[in-house]
């Protein structure tokens, strides 16, 4: 078999590493040079399947695709029938991402908090609650102190297979 990612480093060919680690499976990962070409593949039959960032998510709806599984700990809010990775078995399962905001280094604190609480506002409007869900993620406000502690647990979970299988990015 052969899955296809957005490219080498992309977070859907760490997910595809974490699958194919986790099952013991063998596949074949095939880079490409961004999300709508693997999926454009899959849709003709030269892949056999591909963790998908978003960009699918409508040919699911339309029945082109199928989607078979989620890769979070949490089932998708646009298809609650489809399980998670953890539900069907492999446990433990998480190969979510988060998007963030950052600053250099050194911005002072004050700033910090103002960016943070001008983000947290537009996550908590209806408009863009709709969009992101409509990408298949969630506006997850957080702190701070909770954005870094999820990238230092991201950065733990994604290091372990980045490590162990030798992934370098394009």
């Amino acid at each position: 078999m052969s899955y296809g990612s957005a490219g080498n480093g992309s977070s859907p060919h760490l997910a595809g590493e974490m699958l194919k680690a986790q099952t013991g499976m063998f596949t074949v990962h095939v880079p490409y040079r961004g999300a709508a070409p693997a999926l454009n593949d899959l849709m003709g039959g030269q892949i056999d399947y591909y963790f998908d960032p978003g960009i699918g998510l409508a040919h699911a709806k339309a029945g082109r695709t199928k989607l078979l599984a989620v890769g979070s700990l949490k089932r998708s809010p646009l298809f609650p029938d489809v399980p998670t990775l953890d539900e069907a078995g492999l446990r433990g399962f998480d190969a979510d991402t988060v998007f963030g905001f950052y600053a250099p280094a050194g911005t002072p604190p004050a700033v910090i908090t103002r960016i943070n609480t001008e983000v947290n506002k537009i996550l908590a409007t209806a408009s863009v609650k709709e969009r992101i869900t409509a990408l298949g993620g969630e506006a997850l406000p957080l702190t701070p102190a909770e954005f870094g502690k999820r990238g230092m647990d991201d950065s733990q979970r994604f290091g372990a297979i980045i490590r162990d299988r030798k992934i370098t990015a394009d």
